[in-house]
């Protein structure tokens, strides 16, 4: 089921709101003291285990170890004070309720950076623009591989391709690459399947030409 932009922020906005009632009536139910020593702990505890995620993550999961550990430590003092709130019936209702609602009235009045965004929309358009020739380059170098190329031309494209990947290249090049080796190896096992097949039992070189080009004089 499909949910709007706008009911899941104010849906947010709500559980800010009930969260905020629970962790303060957290606070009332074990005493500022305790409460204070228990924030402290579990802030100890996630923040440096956080931080080692984020560094080891090929992508990290989140963008900032502090904010992670708040937010355990407020969930953490916050479930029981939400369950205070419901052994207490209609009262911890109604506290729910109107917490819920003060989280979305806030959501509703305070702006939300649209000048911001405003200001920010043409870099935005800049950077989707720029992915967009990226993206048409990498199809029409896809492409020129797929008109009927020398097999030397190819074996050249292939030399081309180990040194792209031996100077480290970037995310977006190493699936280019990927593709243009592929539809390489697919004209190398057409055009010379003989040639294509000692290139593979020899380990497949760097440079094919050796295996798949016929020698001077042929």
């Amino acid at each position: 089921m499909h949910v709007s932009p706008r009911v899941q922020r104010l849906s947010i906005a709500a559980g800010v709101g009930i969260g905020t009632a629970g962790l303060l009536a957290g606070v009332l139910l074990l005493g500022p003291l305790a409460a204070s020593i228990l924030l402290v702990v579990v802030f100890g505890l996630i923040w440096p285990l956080a931080a080692v995620i984020r560094h080891v993550a090929d992508d990290a999961p989140f963008q900032s170890p502090m904010m992670v550990a708040c937010c355990a430590a407020g969930t953490v003092l916050c479930v029981p004070g939400v369950v205070r709130l419901l052994a207490w019936g209609a009262i911890g209702f109604a506290v729910m309720l109107i917490a819920a609602v003060i989280g979305i009235v806030f959501d509703l009045v305070v702006p939300k950076g649209g000048r911001s965004r405003r200001r920010l929309q043409p870099a935005y358009k800049a950077l989707a623009e720029l992915s967009r020739r990226e993206q048409e380059e990498d199809e029409r170098l896809i492409a020129s591989l797929q008109c009927p190329l020398s097999i030397e031309e190819l074996c050249g494209v292939w030399c081309e391709t180990a040194t792209t990947l031996a100077e480290g290249a970037g995310a977006r090049d190493r699936q280019a690459v990927a593709e243009v080796r592929r539809i390489c190896l697919d004209e190398f096992e057409r055009r010379n399947p003989a040639g294509f097949q000692r290139w593979l039992a020899a380990g497949a070189p760097a440079n094919p030409g050796s295996y798949l080009l016929p020698e001077p004089g042929e």
